[in-house]
């Protein structure tokens, strides 16, 4: 279901999306109230809303929406202003699945690809989430089985983690069960558009109780500390003496993704080698894989979340089926594993 008026944001996104053989939209409610008279979780498993047309509207809209259907995915769809960006945040707060930034009217034919590949990615990822919950226990997939890798020999010295749908909500149930005992710092790539980072450090901070921010260019990487990296921006660590830096760019992107994990993951090797440990969340595609091999083949530690408490288990699965992780947890065990990781 696409909601939103006649105007271009909407349209566009229908008709990006009706291109796409795997995906039907099979309802287009103009407005707020036309939406929650429509929804209904048998016929629809995930909901495109842009949120722009009457953001003050939109929270009430999805409390609805969420209110039918608690497992509604809903993805927010707008251009960035303070107004939506507030919206959106609040949005993801009480349960909405992402927000993407969508592109302006004369914009460069990149920029409408990279969002044409996330929404259309982002509604078929969730949607196979949604048909999945609905299959019958005798009919669902068993767990399957995964070659780990033993842990690093070496003491971790850092922990880098790659998130992206569903990422805020799982960065902060994951950070708020680490002890303040566990002093590495954390180095954060989050797929998330600019302004919306700088929110989720504040909000990260206050929930785990360490400091945080985006990352800045020439920041020193400080035991105890939270890194983000900042939306559309890479974030790497390089070596400054005796020190460890953050540094800063807007290369390429990889995976459609900037920030992306990979350029994070390979930058930690080059530093801490086997003391590295990674960790790769709920999260669509493949973002983090080559990144954690090169953090594997270093002699570090990867952990990956499991199918069942991931948003989307697209990130995650990658690193699992390429043999690289030392454990595949459910995300209320990540943190205690973690721990004693850093402890050994």
């Amino acid at each position: 279901m696409v909601i939103g008026d006649g105007n271009f944001i909407a349209g566009r996104a229908t008709g990006l999306l009706e291109k796409y053989p795997r995906i039907n939209v099979v309802a287009r409610p103009q407005n707020d109230a036309e939406a929650l008279a429509r929804f209904t979780a048998a016929s629809v498993d995930v909901i495109v809303f842009d949120i722009g047309g009457a953001p003050g509207e939109a929270i009430t809209t999805i409390t609805g929406l969420l209110n039918i259907d608690p497992k509604a995915e809903i993805i927010m769809i707008s251009t960035l202003n303070f107004t939506n960006v507030k919206t959106a945040i609040e949005a993801l707060d009480k349960g909405a699945a992402e927000f993407l930034q969508t592109p302006a009217a004369h914009t460069k034919e990149r920029s409408l690809a990279v969002f044409q590949h996330n929404l259309t990615e982002t509604v078929y990822g969730l949607g196979l989430a949604r048909q999945r919950e609905r299959l019958p226990p005798k009919e669902a997939p068993a767990a399957p089985a995964f070659d780990l890798r033993p842990v690093s020999r070496a003491t971790p010295e850092i922990l880098v983690i790659a998130s992206s749908t569903g990422g805020p909500k799982a960065l902060k149930d994951l950070l708020a069960g680490l002890p303040p005992s566990m002093s590495l710092p954390i180095l954060i790539a989050q797929h998330m558009p600019p302004i919306f980072t700088e929110t989720l450090a504040k909000n990260l901070s206050s929930i785990s109780g360490r400091p945080a921010g985006e990352g800045k260019d020439f920041d020193l990487v400080k035991p105890g500390h939270i890194y983000v990296a900042p939306g559309d921006k890479h974030m790497t660590v390089e070596k400054a003496g005796e020190d460890a830096i953050i540094r800063i760019n807007q290369g390429p992107p990889e995976n459609y993704c900037r920030p992306s994990a990979n350029p994070l993951f390979r930058s930690a090797v080059m530093v801490y080698g086997a003391a590295t440990l990674g960790a790769v969340l709920t999260g669509m595609g493949k973002d983090g894989k080559s990144g954690a091999e090169a953090i594997a083949n270093a002699g570090g530690t990867i952990v990956a979340q499991d199918e069942e408490s991931c948003v989307v288990w697209g990130m995650p699965r990658a690193v699992a089926e390429a043999g690289i992780c030392s454990a595949v947890l459910p995300l209320k065990d990540i943190a205690l594993y973690l721990n004693k990781l850093a402890k050994s």
